[in-house]
């Protein structure tokens, strides 16, 4: 009796697992299509609801992130940013000019899409970073800014 129930659950938990799996897929699948990002009046967008996003200009605790500082006389902070970006697995740029950038960060598993935008404002670059699919993101926007305020502190630092 117990090895028929045994049974009957590890069928359960397969089917389970292959379902999640499927969703999880279709979800990375779909994120590749579609796009979180864009200036709005010449600004970041604000985030959406849920746990799924950070920026620099949000004011809520959930959302808030700090900008990065620009050190005075810095001649290309946007490009400098660039190349700190290239160096992240899974990373494309999307656009960049002189004072806007758009990248796209590919999760390893399922291949989820992020778009990490960064705006150059004054003595900052504004930062914002979203999922485009889900509700939240396990962190990895948060995790990620936190990544590239360490790598640019060791960039700006070097002469």
């Amino acid at each position: 009796m117990i090895i028929k129930i045994a049974y009957g659950a590890g069928i359960i938990l397969s089917v389970l697992l292959i379902l999640l799996s499927s969703l999880m897929f279709f979800m990375a699948r779909q994120s590749k299509s579609i796009t979180n990002s864009g200036l709005i009046n010449e600004q970041l967008q604000a985030c959406p609801d849920g746990p799924r996003c950070v920026n620099s200009l949000a004011t809520n605790e959930m959302h808030s992130i700090a900008a990065f500082e620009v050190p005075q006389g810095m001649p290309d902070p946007v490009g400098t940013m660039t190349a700190i970006i290239n160096n992240f697995p899974r990373t494309e740029i999307i656009v960049q000019n002189e004072s806007y950038l758009h990248a796209a960060f590919s999760s390893a598993l399922f291949g989820f899409v992020d778009d990490l935008e960064v705006l150059k404002d004054g003595d900052y670059l504004q930062v914002r970073s979203v999922s485009r699919v889900g509700r939240g993101d396990m962190g990895a926007n948060r995790k990620r800014v936190d990544a590239l305020h360490e790598s640019w502190r060791q960039a700006i630092l070097l002469p």
